[in-house]
């Protein structure tokens, strides 16, 4: 299960009851691929991506002084793969696919919260630890908005309330491949329920 801070499930718990109370059944689903591969494979597919995109950006001592060292941690592992390294993430990635979409001959829409913390400071550059649990990367923190875009299914971010001092949350609303009208129709029905979520109001 991933680290999530205290009081997010509840409060998408809270959503999730809005939904019921439109219509929706809800049941809790289980997804059987293990969560480490789908990380590593998307892992490995972000090195790529962003050495691909700006590593040849970053070519001298001067020019990495600019960038953060996040960003250059990223560009260093995708210097580091291997033809073998791409092929079994894209292996991953292409099980996972499977595996999710299975989902969908039980389900209409998959419900995840949006985010695993609250929003913190902009003073702070990430997340270290959730919920007592070390963050090995700098966006371990954000792992749950990884699965559907990973997946290549259509998702929405909905708001689900106000945490006790006031900050934000929301959950995803994920559908099957293709399915980009119906999950924008749950969204907008669900959106008919949450007047009182307006800021002033919360």
């Amino acid at each position: 299960m991933l680290a999530t801070e205290p009081g997010i499930l509840e409060l998408c718990g809270v959503g999730l009851r809005r939904l019921h109370d439109l219509g929706c059944e809800i049941e809790p689903a289980r997804l059987d691929f293990p969560l480490d591969e789908v990380w590593d494979a998307w892992l490995t597919w972000r090195h790529m991506v962003v050495v691909a995109g700006i590593g040849t950006a970053v070519t001298d001592d001067a020019k990495r002084a600019l960038v953060k060292p996040e960003v250059l941690w990223e560009i260093d592992q995708g210097h580091r793969l291997t033809l073998d390294d791409i092929n079994r993430a894209a292996s991953v990635r292409t099980r996972f696919n499977e595996a999710i979409v299975g989902l969908f001959g039980r389900f209409d829409a998959l419900v995840l919260p949006t985010a695993q913390v609250w929003p913190f400071p902009v003073e702070q550059r990430w997340p270290t630890h959730i919920a007592g649990r070390e963050m090995d990367t700098y966006h371990r923190w954000m792992e749950v908005t990884l699965y559907a875009t990973f997946a290549g299914l259509p998702a929405i971010s909905v708001p689900v309330g106000f945490s006790d001092t006031g900050l934000p949350m929301g959950m995803q609303l994920i559908g099957a491949p293709r399915a980009d009208v119906d999950v924008l129709r749950l969204a907008h029905a669900y959106e008919t329920t949450i007047e009182d979520l307006r800021i002033g109001q919360a």
